[in-house]
């Protein structure tokens, strides 16, 4: 019996050219912990919606910008209420990520 491919395309974490199990690994820990610390282990919108764990959560995305996966000013503590979960809405709340962190777009490209 021939075992079906599980990998590339057919593969369940298949994100277009990067698996999620790209995100683990010791670089991008240091940077989560960096993200952590800087913001002081606490979601950055801390409003009274806050609920469940932190995530450490790229600004301008992992896939579309690879030279700023580990720049700590392209990270942002959220907690799961607060994570984006659309892309759609993830690109509506780069100018807010930036806001709370006191960045432009222009300062994550330097």
């Amino acid at each position: 019996m021939k075992l079906p491919n599980i990998s590339g395309e057919n593969h369940h974490n298949w994100q277009g050219g990067y698996s999620k199990s790209q995100h683990k690994g010791v670089e991008y820990d240091v940077w989560r912990m960096a993200v952590y610390t800087r913001d002081d282990f606490k979601c950055k919108i801390a409003n009274e919606d806050c609920e469940g764990k932190i995530e450490a959560h790229h600004i301008l995305g992992f896939t579309k910008f690879p030279e700023l996966r580990y720049e700590l000013k392209n990270g942002i503590t959220l907690c799961h209420a607060h994570h984006p979960r659309k892309r759609a809405e993830e690109k509506l709340l780069v100018p807010e990520f930036q806001r709370l962190l006191g960045l432009s777009r222009a300062t994550l490209f330097q």
